[in-house]
């Protein structure tokens, strides 16, 4: 028969065997929660490491009327300068741009409810509209603008952007016909559905990957010529699609097919 020490070294050598096991699925199973949650993370990345904002996105439509404001419209309607006011006095609800299938600028834009799409490279991005087809084109390297002196007007304006850690923050100048709301948009009974800018709008937008399916836009509006101070657009959420390209929608004034006010109507235009 086996001795008492014999059997007690026996049996600490089974525990201590059990322990080793344990520890090793322990670790085994943080070293495969670790390498998933490096994974899920490499996911929301690109090859070349910037925060991935590639993919068909759509936010809420953000029509302003009396009563619902999601858009802060209100705040906006406050700012723009009397002596502005009065320079408009020959303008109205009919001089929206889109009205004549110009396509708008942001934040305008992403109000309006329908796809983007972005595409990334490295030290660039274009963004895609599918309502009132346009693009941009936003370097991502910091490189600024060119010159007042030999930067055209845009419809969407000229953009240029840089990381803040995960955030996209992009600098818009040098519009062209830039609302930034639609004449359909009142948020109170006095509201004229009047939003246009001068020569002077800068934005400033921060665009950032919150999870898989979600992507957040937010804006800084200032136009010292027809505002009196800067405007901040409320968050927009936008979810991923399960489309991997935006469509082909156009407005044309002119088409037989699908004329302006046929394609304006989606829009409460």
């Amino acid at each position: 028969m086996k001795d008492r020490v014999q059997v007690a070294r026996e049996l600490l050598g089974r525990i201590a065997t059990v322990g080793a096991v344990a520890m090793g699925g322990f670790l085994l199973l943080g070293c495969q929660a670790e390498t998933a949650g490096q994974t899920a993370g490499a996911a929301l990345r690109t090859k070349w490491g910037e925060p991935d904002l590639m993919g068909v996105w759509k936010g809420p439509k953000l029509g302003a009327s009396p009563g619902q404001d999601p858009f802060n419209l209100t705040q906006l309607e406050r700012l723009y300068r009397p002596e502005a006011r009065a320079r408009l006095t020959q303008v109205s609800a009919k001089n929206d741009p889109t009205l004549n299938c110009v396509p708008p600028a942001f934040p305008h834009a992403v109000m309006l409810g329908w796809p983007i799409q972005i595409v990334q490279k490295p030290k660039g991005m274009i963004l895609l509209t599918e309502a009132f087809s346009s693009f941009r084109n936003i370097p991502t390297d910091g490189r600024g603008h060119l010159s007042s002196d030999v930067l055209i007007p845009f419809f969407v304006g000229d953009s240029n952007g840089h990381w803040e850690g995960d955030t996209l923050v992009v600098d818009v100048v040098s519009f062209r016909d830039a609302w930034l709301a639609g004449s359909k948009d009142k948020p109170t009974t006095t509201s004229t559905g009047v939003w246009p800018t001068s020569e002077a709008l800068h934005v400033v937008e921060r665009w950032r990957r919150v999870d898989a399916d979600t992507l957040e836009y937010q804006a800084l509006v200032e136009d010292p010529m027809m505002l009196t101070g800067p405007w901040n657009t409320p968050k927009v959420t936008l979810k991923r699609q399960p489309a991997d390209k935006i469509e082909e929608v156009k407005c044309l004034v002119d088409d037989p097919v699908t004329p302006a006010p046929s394609y304006l109507a989606q829009f409460g235009r």
